[in-house]
């Protein structure tokens, strides 16, 4: 009997490719073997073009993925930057951005899923105690070991970038001229930041305009869990703040599970 195949949603797809490009990237920094995550990924975007019957581009494919085979694990030295960098991932990201626009994803929502993406997986890497004698103890230390991991994926990346619109108290932190994005980084150690925290994004955001940059991300994070990334976003929607800006929690404590019993009081507003 025949059946017909059904593909998943094809910005589904492709996510999944980045996201084994990005974790093989993040073990890279972590100074481990990094190989499985890029055959993944090009294992995943040669099904992909087969499925699709994407034939010619397929063939095309093939040829690099073949090359590839014979290098895997052959990772170069960025001078600018100091540090190694995935050669066929690199290569692979190329492709894909190529595919992706034939196929007409929006960039808007690939760019700002693929940094918020990193930006989440940075919480493992800048709290490592093998690492590092402590975790984060201030905005600076994590604007320093985020941009670290940031480095290996971007080697595009300005540290504090000029903006042509000045804003009161405002300053980036970080900015991605390739993807045409700012990064703000932000400390709470207590519950009490909250507020002045969001008074800050809120001022920041509302005010800024440029020909240079697109895409703005606030990289909050937390001593210990104070307040969900959903409750950041919707603060920002809340005050007609538009979907190019948008808040990524990073935490430097796992999160608590309530013991049998325990009753929730259910999460606080940022007003409150």
């Amino acid at each position: 009997m025949n059946q017909t195949l059904t593909l998943n949603p094809v910005t589904e797809i492709l996510g999944s490719i980045r996201e084994s490009l990005y974790n093989g990237e993040i073990r890279l920094s972590r100074g481990e073997d990094a190989d499985w995550h890029v055959e993944s990924a090009f294992v995943k975007m040669r099904l992909f073009l087969e499925a699709a019957g994407l034939l010619e581009n397929l063939k095309t494919f093939q040829r690099l993925e073949a090359t590839a085979r014979k290098s895997f694990g052959a990772n170069e030295w960025a001078e600018e930057i100091g540090e190694s960098y995935l050669v066929w991932g690199s290569k692979l990201r190329q492709y894909l951005q190529g595919v992706e626009i034939m196929l007409a994803e929006p960039q808007g929502q690939r760019i700002t899923k693929d940094v918020i993406q990193i930006l989440r997986a940075t919480q493992y890497s800048i709290t490592d105690l093998s690492c590092f004698a402590h975790p984060p103890r201030n905005e600076r230390e994590v604007h320093m070991r985020i941009e670290a991991v940031l480095r290996c994926v971007f080697p595009d990346l300005i540290h504090k970038p000029r903006v042509t619109k000045q804003i009161k108290n405002f300053e980036p932190d970080t900015g991605i001229p390739s993807i045409r994005t700012l990064i703000e980084y932000k400390f709470i150690a207590n519950r009490g930041d909250e507020k002045r925290i969001a008074g800050e994004v809120l001022a920041d955001s509302r005010g800024y305009v440029s020909k240079d940059w697109d895409q703005f991300v606030y990289a909050i994070y937390e001593t210990k869990r104070i307040r969900p990334e959903n409750h950041w976003v919707q603060l920002l929607r809340a005050s007609n703040v538009g979907d190019n800006t948008n808040a990524v929690v990073i935490s430097g404590e796992e999160p608590r599970h309530a013991g049998r019993g325990s009753r929730s009081k259910g999460p606080r507003k940022l007003n409150e």
